[in-house]
C-alpha cells in the first residue's frame, strides 16, 4: 500500500520514466569538487590534474569529521572514451603536478592530514617523484624543514627546481633593510651566546635570554606592519629560497640562492642555463613598505644575479622565456596605485630593454599567463561575469573559451589545452580543447549526481545609473516558481570589493542554488568598484564605498522588483561577506525595505580596521590617507557603516570567523554591541578556528551550518511557503 501511495504522489520512478529530480540541499555541498591543478605531457597525450574534495567521517560520540583531500588522476587525451584514472589515495593532499619533458615522471606536491595539528607542527608539504610509465608507489625527494611551496622540472627533466620559505631568522647574515627595531640592531647569536642567556646576567645575556622566548613566541616581538597573517600573527618575514634536486645523483638537495630577497614564481629557461624570478627592489626600506616588484635574472647554479627590470615607477611581476629564450614576459602596473591598477603584459629582452606592451587594448587584469610551445600567450581574465581564455597570437587577440563561462585554470601540451571550466550548470569539470578548436569534456564530477537535481539558471541584465555607468547583474527565480505567486528574494553581494560574479565564478554556485531550492529568488550585481569591466569602472569607487555601490546593486533589485511578478516586494532580504558585509550594514543603516539581512566577515568601522585587519593597505589606497590625517577621518566616518548604527532597524544576522584576520572579528563585534545595546534585533554567530575563507575552503561542516544559519534566520520572517529540500531517502 506504501509502495501504492508512493507511485502515486511521483516518488518512485516507474519503469521507462525518468526519476524525479529533488531540490539542491546544504548537505549537497559536500558532492562539491573542485580541479585543484592541471598539467598536459608534452606530446599531449595525456593530463594530470588534482581533485580537491570534501569527506565526513564518523568520528567519537557520534560526531563527524569533515575535511578535504587532493588526489591527482591522470586522463588519456587521444582516446574519447578513456576513463580517468586516480593515481593518488589516501588522507593527504597531492597539488601542484608536473610533468617532465619526457612525461615519464610526474613531480607534486605532498602534504599529509595531521588530525589536531596546530599551525607549527602540521606537516609540511614535500616533493614527490611517481613514475608514469610503470606501477609504483610515489617516493619523497625531499626533506625540507620548511616544506615546499613550489616544484619545476629543468627542461632536461634530470634536475627539480624547489622554492621553499624561509624565516628572516634562519638565514645567514645580515638583512640590508631596515628592520625597524628602534634604537637596536638585527639580532644575531652564536650558539655560545645563547647557551649563556640568563636572566639574571648582563645585558647582552639578558638580550640573549629574551631572544630565546620570542622565538619561542613567548611573548611574540613585532616590529613589522605587515603582522597578521590570516589565522594568526605573522612577525616574522619568510624569503623564498630556491634549491635543485639533482635525480642523477641519488636526489641530492642543494640551496642555490641566500640573502634576502624573495624568489618568487621561478623559471628555468629553455636550455636550462638560465633562472628568471620575480622579486621586490634592493634598497634600504622594510620590504612590508614596498608596493612594487622586480624581475631578475641569474645563471642555473645561483650565480650572476641581477635585476633587469626594477625602477620607481614601475612594479614589474611575473617572469616567463619566451620558447627560444630570447625574450621574457612580464607585467608591469602602476605601484603608485595601490588598490586599481591594472598590470599589462609585455615583452623584453634579456637585458630589460626593447620593451613592447601587448594587451593594450584588453581593459582587465591578466591571470594565469603562459606560453603556447608554439610561441602565442595565453591568459585569462575575469570579464563580465566569466573568465574568458584568451590568446596573443601575431598580435592578435582572440577569445578561445568565451564568458559569462569561467576558465578555472588550464594548461596545454601538444597544441592541445586542458581546461577547468564553471558554468551555471555545473561548479566544476575538466575539458579538452584541441588544436582545431572541437572541445570535448574529460571528468564526471557532478554531472551525474546533478542529473537527479534541479539546477537554477541565471539571466544576466544590464541597467544604466544615473551618471552613466551600466551594471550588469542576474537573476535568479525560486526553484519550481509557478506564475501568479510571488516568492521572497534575496539580493546576494560580493565582497572585494573588487572581485567580480557571475555564472563563471565558482565559490558561489552552491549558495545561490540553495536559496533558490528553499524558494527564494536571487539577484545579484557587480556595482562600480568590480573588476572585469575595465579600470574606469574599477575605480569608481574610490572614497565612495557606500553610496554609490549600493545604489548599483539596489538598482539591480528595483529592477528585478519591477520587472518580474514573481518577486514579493514586502519579502526582500539582503546578505554580502568580507566588503559585502560592509556594505551589508551600510544598506540597511540606510535603507529599511529589507525584511532581514545578514552580515558576513564584513569590516564596519574603516579606522579599526587599518589597525585590526591584515587587508589594511585598502585604508590608505581607497579612501586617500589614514585615520591621523583629519581629511581622511572625515571620509572613513562618514563611510563606516558604524557611524548609522542608530538608523538600522532590519533584523541583522552578524556571521564572523574567531580567527579572521583579514577583517578581524573587533569589527562584527563593535557592530553587534552597538545594535545589542540599543535592543535592536540582531544575532551574532562566531566559527572557532576559521579564518576569513570560512565559506570557501573552511571546515565542511561549519560551511553548511554557515549557509543554513542564514536560511533559518531568513525564514523567520519570510513566511515561506516552501517545505526544506530534503535529499532521498
Amino acid at each position: 500500500m506504501r509502495l501504492l501511495c508512493l507511485l502515486l504522489l511521483g516518488l518512485v520512478p516507474v519503469a521507462g520514466q525518468p526519476a524525479m529530480k529533488t531540490r539542491i540541499t546544504a548537505a549537497d555541498l559536500l558532492k562539491i569538487q573542485q580541479v585543484a591543478a592541471v598539467d598536459v605531457a608534452s606530446n599531449g597525450a595525456f593530463a594530470v590534474y588534482g581533485v580537491r574534495s570534501m569527506f565526513a567521517n564518523p568520528g567519537k560520540e557520534g560526531e563527524v569529521q569533515y575535511g578535504y583531500q587532493t588526489h591527482l588522476w591522470r586522463v588519456d587525451l587521444n582516446d574519447a572514451a578513456a576513463q580517468p584514472i586516480q593515481l593518488t589515495f589516501g588522507n593527504r593532499n597531492d597539488t601542484a603536478p608536473e610533468l617532465s619533458s619526457d612525461g615519464k615522471w610526474l613531480a607534486f606536491l605532498r602534504t599529509e592530514n595531521a588530525e589536531g595539528a596546530d599551525s607549527k607542527s602540521k606537516p609540511k608539504p614535500q616533493v614527490f617523484l611517481l613514475r608514469m610509465d610503470a606501477p609504483g608507489e610515489p617516493q619523497s625527494v625531499t626533506t625540507l624543514e620548511q616544506g615546499a611551496t613550489g616544484v619545476t622540472w629543468r627542461p632536461d627533466g634530470k634536475a627539480l627546481l624547489v622554492s621553499s620559505a624561509i624565516p628572516l631568522s634562519k638565514l645567514e647574515g645580515v638583512p640590508p633593510y631596515s628592520m625597524e627595531r628602534p634604537g637596536r640592531e638585527y639580532e644575531t647569536y652564536t650558539k655560545e651566546q645563547l647557551e649563556a642567556a640568563r636572566p639574571d646576567g648582563d645585558l647582552a645575556q639578558i638580550r640573549a635570554w629574551l631572544y630565546k622566548n620570542g622565538q619561542k613566541d613567548n611573548p611574540t616581538v613585532i616590529s613589522r606592519m605587515n603582522f597578521l597573517g590570516e589565522q594568526g600573527l605573522a612577525p616574522e618575514m619568510t624569503v623564498s629560497q630556491l634549491f635543485v634536486v639533482d635525480l642523477a645523483a641519488q636526489n641530492k638537495v642543494t640551496q642555490i640562492t641566500k640573502g634576502f630577497l624573495p624568489h618568487s614564481n621561478p623559471q628555468w629557461s629553455p636550455d636550462g642555463q638560465l633562472i628568471a624570478y620575480g622579486s621586490f627592489p634592493e634598497g634600504k626600506q622594510h620590504p612590508d613598505r614596498v608596493r612594487r616588484g622586480a624581475v631578475r635574472l641569474m645563471d642555473a647554479t645561483g650565480n650572476g644575479d641581477h635585476a633587469i627590470l626594477d625602477d620607481e615607477k614601475h612594479n614589474w611581476q611575473l617572469a616567463r622565456f619566451s620558447p627560444d629564450g630570447r625574450q621574457l614576459l612580464v607585467t608591469v602596473s602602476d605601484p603608485a596605485d595601490l588598490i586599481y591598477a591594472q598590470p599589462k603584459l609585455a615583452l623584453t629582452n634579456l637585458e630589460g630593454q626593447e620593451l613592447k606592451l601587448l594587451n593594450e587594448k584588453w581593459d582587465a587584469a591578466p591571470q594565469g599567463i603562459t606560453y603556447n610551445p608554439d610561441g602565442s600567450i595565453l591568459f585569462t581574465s575575469g570579464w563580465q561575469g566569466g573568465f574568458p581564455l584568451l590568446r596573443i597570437r601575431d598580435g592578435h587577440l582572440q577569445t578561445l573559451i568565451e564568458a559569462p563561462n569561467g576558465v578555472q585554470m588550464y594548461a596545454t601540451g601538444g597544441s592541445k589545452i586542458v581546461y577547468a571550466l564553471t558554468t551555471a550548470e555545473n561548479p566544476n569539470e575538466l575539458y579538452l580543447r584541441e588544436p582545431g578548436g572541437k572541445i570535448r569534456r574529460l571528468t564526471d564530477l557532478h554531472e551525474t549526481w546533478l542529473a537527479g537535481k534541479i539546477v537554477v539558471k541565471p539571466e544576466a541584465r544590464w541597467l544604466t545609473r544615473p551618471d552613466g555607468r551600466k551594471v550588469q547583474y542576474w537573476v535568479m527565480n525560486p526553484e519550481g516558481a509557478e506564475e501568479g505567486k510571488r516568492y521572497p528574494w534575496v539580493l546576494d553581494m560580493h565582497g572585494g570589493p573588487s572581485a567580480m560574479w557571475g555564472p563563471g565564478e565558482f565559490s558561489m554556485w552552491h549558495e545561490f542554488q540553495t536559496f533558490c531550492a528553499w524558494g527564494y529568488g536571487v539577484v545579484y550585481a557587480n556595482p562600480r568598484g568590480s573588476s572585469g569591466y575595465g579600470a574606469a569602472f574599477l575605480k569608481a569607487n574610490f572614497k565612495n564605498w557606500g553610496a554609490g555601490p549600493a545604489g548599483d546593486v539596489l538598482a539591480a533589485l528595483d529592477e528585478t522588483v519591477k520587472t518580474n511578478p514573481l518577486v514579493d516586494k514586502d519579502r526582500l532580504f539582503l546578505t554580502g561577506g568580507s566588503y559585502a558585509g560592509y556594505l551589508t550594514a551600510w544598506i540597511v543603516g540606510h535603507d529599511n525595505r529589507f525584511k532581514a539581512a545578514a552580515a558576513q566577515r564584513g569590516v564596519y568601522e574603516l579606522s579599526t580596521f587599518y589597525g585590526e585587519g591584515n587587508a589594511y593597505v585598502l585604508v590608505q589606497g581607497a579612501f586617500g590617507g589614514f585615520p591621523w590625517q583629519p581629511d581622511a577621518r572625515k571620509i572613513l566616518d562618514s563611510e563606516s557603516p558604524l557611524t548609522y548604527v542608530s538608523k538600522i532597524q532590519t533584523p541583522l544576522l552578524i556571521l564572523h570567523a574567531s580567527t579572521d584576520l583579514r577583517t578581524g572579528p573587533t569589527q562584527s563585534q563593535m557592530l553587534f554591541r552597538a545594535l545589542e545595546q540599543q535592543g535592536k534585533p540582531v544575532e551574532y554567530i562566531r566559527y572557532p578556528g576559521e579564518g576569513h575563507e570560512l565559506t570557501r575552503s573552511g571546515n565542511p561542516g561549519r560551511r553548511m551550518d554557515h549557509m543554513l544559519r542564514m536560511v533559518e534566520f531568513f525564514e523567520r520572517y519570510s513566511r515561506n511557503e516552501r517545505g526544506a529540500p530534503e535529499a532521498k531517502q
